[in-house]
């Protein structure tokens, strides 16, 4: 029998994916500095993934959501937090042991009423979605050692996931607003976005170096409603097995948890503002290699029996990091005599390939705090519909799972409302997924072909390749071209052509 020589490749193989729906049951009873509440404006829900673990078919999630209840009383703002934890297990299909885990969460309603002047009830449910995949090897055959085989080659790129990593950074910093500031009073709301900076990578570690952006709306001591931004520093080194200088590496950054708490200087103004937050950092290294594969095989003295099968492997495309500018408008607000704030929360991203251009779509909520002329406090929010694309060019079947998060806000005040002006900053990594029959395996039958030694005339097309004509009277295309002058393997014109069968 003739030797078959194969080679590996590795491919990502999806072992799981599924949503479970975690509820939301909170009683909020207010403490004595917040004031009574007159109305609440708003409810909001953050879910923060903590840690993940596995087990042989289980999939055990911790983390903690953090409640935030925007409400007036007596004609101030006043805003209050309490977290509750939670804890889900996801039964898996199969063992997922090793895999790499990719999680992420979104609100799906909360609700929130007063029950008294300091009693809050909250309902609500978000959703956990989870996939877990993990690198599959492969192998098919790259070549037959047999000097009557003929070989029809070709070669695929492979990229598959060599190694990952996952960590939590914990940041601190005590930011003084200054003098020229009046103190503090209460905390309105907080966001915080982080953002890669810097990477580099070594075979086995890479370092990352990033940005916490915090943004915090208080209250003044003078009841004036003010913001302060600031900036912290992340860094960190990671471990990951199978990673080198040549890997492509994806990077996602999560915030895990944020307080910020109001404190006092030494003078004893409350003028310090305490940030504390924990990012989880989640790495995933691809090694990409071009390997052999067979398309079709025969015998010019035997007759063959092959068996094919499917091969499908990504291709890396490109790496996706850009800001879109999305602009709408909130309306319906009526007379408008001052903007508190503008925020945009609930971003969610998808993709699609269309006509070979990538296409993002998502939406976003917007939030307009405000007073009107009557010096009410109002906060209305509106959904908004974005579209985003970026050419791709000819591709099979296109993979990409965006990352879309919010990296500014700015606003104009309309006649006809508030236009919302967001920097929308998308990362994603964009797969092409390619399938390919290849022989997997072949086998020879042990009586020669019948010959008989004629020549034949084979009216050929434009566009025939010689492969085709030669495996079907069982000579090379060597043995074809050199009989009729030929150098190309695929044909030009519609011509006859002299072979020997």
């Amino acid at each position: 029998m003739n030797t078959i020589n194969r080679t590996n490749y590795n491919t990502n193989e999806t072992l799981w994916e599924n949503s479970a729906e975690q509820s939301l049951d909170l009683e909020i009873n207010l403490p004595e500095y917040c004031g009574d509440i007159t109305k609440i404006l708003q409810c909001f829900a953050f879910p923060h993934i903590h840690s993940c673990s596995q087990s042989a078919e289980n999939l055990q999630i911790e983390g903690e959501v953090l409640v935030r209840v925007l409400y007036v009383s007596e004609g101030e703002i006043f805003s209050y937090e309490q977290a509750q934890a939670f804890s889900k297990k996801m039964e898996c299909r199969d063992s997922t042991i090793g895999a790499v885990a990719d999680l992420s969460t979104y609100v799906q309603y909360i609700n929130s009423r007063a029950t008294g002047s300091r009693k809050i009830e909250v309902h609500g449910a978000f959703v956990i979605v989870a996939k877990l995949s993990a690198c599959k090897e492969s192998s098919v055959i790259e070549s037959i050692e047999e000097a009557d085989v003929q070989m029809d080659k070709d070669s695929l790129s492979a990229c598959s996931a060599r190694g990952s990593a996952a960590a939590t950074v914990n940041v601190a910093q005590v930011i003084d607003i200054g003098t020229d500031k009046a103190p503090m009073k209460s905390i309105i709301r907080n966001t915080a976005v982080a953002e890669i900076v810097e990477t580099k990578q070594v075979a086995g570690k890479i370092l990352i170096k990033g940005e916490l952006k915090v943004k915090t709306l208080y209250k003044s001591e003078e009841n004036t409603v003010e913001s302060i931004e600031n900036v912290l520093a992340l860094s960190q080194i990671m471990d990951i097995d199978g990673m080198d200088e040549n890997s492509t590496v994806d990077i996602k950054l999560q915030l895990s948890s944020l307080d910020v708490f109001i404190k006092p200087s030494a003078l004893g103004n409350m003028s310090l503002l305490d940030l504390q937050a924990a990012v989880n950092i989640y790495v995933c290294a691809y090694n990409c290699i071009d390997f052999p594969v067979l398309k079709d095989v025969y015998s010019t003295e035997y007759a063959c029996n092959c068996t094919f099968k499917e091969v499908c492997v990504d291709k890396i495309l490109s790496t996706l990091s850009k800001n879109y500018l999305h602009s709408f408008t909130v309306d319906s607000l009526g007379d408008i005599a001052k903007v508190i704030d503008v925020w945009c929360e609930d971003i969610r991203a998808k993709a699609c390939e269309q006509e070979q251009q990538l296409v993002i779509t998502g939406t976003l909520c917007a939030y307009v705090l405000y007073e009107n002329l009557d010096g009410v406090i109002q906060l209305k929010s509106a959904e908004s519909e974005f579209s985003f694309t970026e050419p791709l060019g000819e591709v099979s079947k296109v993979k990409c799972s965006p990352e879309a998060v919010l990296s500014g806000c700015d606003y104009v005040i309309r006649e006809n409302g508030v236009e919302v002006r967001a920097d929308i900053h998308v990362k994603a990594m964009i797969f092409d997924c390619i399938s390919q029959k290849v022989i997997d395996d072949i086998t020879m039958e042990e009586t020669p072909l019948l010959r008989n030694n004629s020549l034949f005339i084979f009216y050929a097309h434009s566009g025939e390749r010689l492969w085709n004509i030669a495996s079907k009277f069982k000579t090379t295309v060597t043995a074809i071209q050199k009989e009729n002058k030929i150098e190309k393997e695929v044909l030009e014109e519609d011509k006859p052509l002299l072979i020997w069968g």
